[in-house]
């Protein structure tokens, strides 16, 4: 996998992760908080995740 194919994998997750929480009702607040805790995570796994890549 490369570099591109790996964010673009971790953004489908993370929308899937978002759709599904706005299906089930979630408020805004936690929306909010959600999307900048999988920003987070999506930055430093992928800070991590590059040295695992193929180039």
């Amino acid at each position: 996998m490369n570099s591109v194919d790996l964010i673009r994998e971790s953004e489908e997750i993370g929308n899937k992760i978002l759709e599904i929480m706005q299906k089930s009702g979630c408020s805004f607040e936690d929306l909010e908080k959600v999307s900048t805790m999988l920003t987070n995570v999506y930055l430093c796994g992928f800070e991590v995740g590059k040295r695992c890549v193929v180039k």
